[in-house]
């Protein structure tokens, strides 16, 4: 990844339930970004106890909060806010966080730089920020036959394929169907050095805690 690239719109969803000490640090993190400014951010929110706190923690970053008609849970949670983003936000590409993902300043240019660099490769499937090992340089990065869910992105036309497929309702983990079975045998674009870290040791839907 060259060291200057511009951010262009990116749309972004940040989806919460209930921990709005986390959101308040992954939305405070993608403030900070390097060309947020640019973009369009949109809080989607799983009804609960906390709910009214976390729209207030959205619109205290300047986002605007969605509140789920009812509960939705984890799997339906993560579909509906990458459908909101392809339908109502009318992304080419999209990316989403959930509520426990931390990025840097320079996340948003990787994730511009790598939409734009993979759109026309038919082997990426997804964009990733997170690197688990971050032992390379903050201009390199790579392609792996994996999916990651801790902040990722991807295209309308890999949406059309991943989306009537969406594990949901048999109690796996969304991300397991995805890099298992919807994925097959297809890349994720990936930093070496990662622009995610991962803060979500408690009260997770499918691990619980640290």
């Amino acid at each position: 990844m060259p060291r200057v690239h511009l951010v262009r719109t990116l749309n972004i969803t940040i989806s919460g339930y209930n921990r709005p000490e986390y959101l308040t640090r992954t939305c405070e993190a993608v403030s900070r970004c390097v060309g947020v400014s640019s973009c369009r951010v949109v809080v989607l929110l799983d009804p609960c106890d906390e709910t009214e706190a976390s729209q207030e923690i959205a619109l205290r970053y300047g986002y605007e909060p969605v509140v789920f008609v009812e509960h939705a849970g984890c799997n339906d949670a993560i579909y509906t806010c990458m459908r909101y983003g392809f339908e109502v936000m009318q992304s080419e590409f999209h990316l989403h966080f959930e509520d426990d993902p931390v990025p840097p300043r320079d996340a948003l240019l990787w994730f511009s730089w790598a939409r734009d660099k993979y759109r026309h490769d038919p082997h990426v499937f997804t964009v990733s920020g997170y690197q688990q090992q971050s032992n390379g340089k903050l201009d390199q990065c790579g392609t792996r036959r994996w999916f990651t869910p801790w902040g990722w992105g991807t295209w309308v036309n890999r949406w059309v394929e991943m989306a009537p497929r969406w594990t949901s309702k048999d109690g796996t983990s969304w991300d397991i169907g995805m890099n298992n079975l919807i994925r097959g045998t297809r890349w994720e674009a990936f930093p070496t050095v990662s622009r995610i870290q991962n803060i979500g040791a408690e009260k997770g839907t499918h691990v619980a805690d640290a």
